[in-house]
């Protein structure tokens, strides 16, 4: 009787969830690098805004072209990206930056990717989080970076959708639905939320109530500023530093998401939560790709013998684990 062949144990599989944070989620590029510098293979990617953008970009097999690209920016060239719209529902159109984006790692279907994928957003008109693993990429990535009040938001069929970050910035959740054994998180809001707005306290115009107003009839000094300056502050009377539009609508969203992904990855099943330390870049600040990049490589360097570890566990995998943060 010939004897019985031993059968091969299956590789577990590495699920990554890709978070939101502007700017911050450039240091996913040094999280694929380093990954791919340990040769640990990347079975599924699931990500929200910019994480969704970065994780389509590497599915596509471009990240290596949309690396060069963005290491060159200077502040000029972030400013070319927006195109600004009278703004009814935004500030941005995204038309612009979604075109030069296409040039960088062209037009996919997401079912055509290396890797399975996913990407993150909401519909504004039900307030279901939506999970996006089919169709165009470009639709996928510019719904889940639409920031309300920012980005004016994706319309598809009837459903209107911006930033997934307003229910799920870091999507570990639905590592499990894309089949991944060792799921793990890049939270980009890992470090307390500080040196987002310079101001201590702003005006008591700065309120959502007159944000809204200034959106409608302060749009033309809002624009020209933006165009002449940049989204930078100035200062008040009393010296102090008055956040403008930007500031107010993106640190906002920061503290949003702060808030969010630490309640999220304290209660999902996650093994291991890497947070590169880029709290000093803001979310429009993309001309600081090198020191993102940097940031996202080391902290990883950082978690690779507890990912080794996650992959080498044998049996059932445990149902919940609190995440370490870096």
């Amino acid at each position: 009787m010939p004897a019985r062949r031993k059968r091969r144990a299956r590789r577990r599989t590495v699920g990554l969830a890709l978070g939101a944070g502007g700017a911050r989620g450039i240091a996913h590029i040094g999280v694929l690098r380093a990954f791919a510098k340990a040769e640990i293979p990347i079975d599924a990617i699931v990500g929200t805004s910019v994480g969704a953008l970065i994780g389509a970009v590497y599915a596509a097999g471009q990240l290596e072209n949309f690396e060069r690209w963005v290491r060159k920016f200077d502040w000029p060239d972030v400013l070319r990206l927006f195109d600004p719209v009278w703004p009814r529902s935004g500030l941005i159109s995204g038309t612009r930056a979604l075109d030069q984006l296409a040039e960088v790692m062209g037009d996919w279907k997401i079912e055509d990717l290396a890797i399975p994928f996913a990407a993150v957003s909401i519909d504004l008109i039900t307030g279901e989080e939506i999970l996006m693993r089919e169709g165009r990429v470009l639709d996928a990535i510019r719904a889940s970076i639409s920031i309300p009040g920012i980005f004016v938001p994706h319309r598809m069929g009837r459903r209107l959708l911006v930033d997934g970050a307003l229910r799920n910035p870091v999507p570990v959740s639905h590592l499990e639905e894309m089949g991944s054994d060792v799921r793990v998180a890049v939270n980009l809001h890992a470090q307390p939320v500080r040196e987002i707005m310079r101001s201590k306290k702003a005006r008591d115009g700065s309120t959502p109530g007159t944000i809204s107003a200034q959106l409608i009839n302060l749009v033309d000094r809002r624009l020209a500023r933006f165009r002449r300056r940049g989204h930078r502050s100035r200062a008040t009377d009393d010296g102090q530093m008055e956040p403008n539009l930007f500031e107010i609508l993106t640190a906002s969203m920061t503290v949003l998401e702060h808030e969010l992904a630490r309640h999220r990855l304290a209660r999902e099943p996650v093994d291991v939560v890497i947070g590169p330390d880029v709290h000093s870049i803001r979310s429009f600040e993309f001309h600081k790709a090198r020191k993102a990049i940097h940031a996202g490589l080391i902290e990883t360097e950082k978690h690779l013998p507890e990912i080794r570890k996650a992959l080498e566990r044998r049996g059932p995998r445990r149902r919940y684990r609190r995440g370490r943060q870096g």
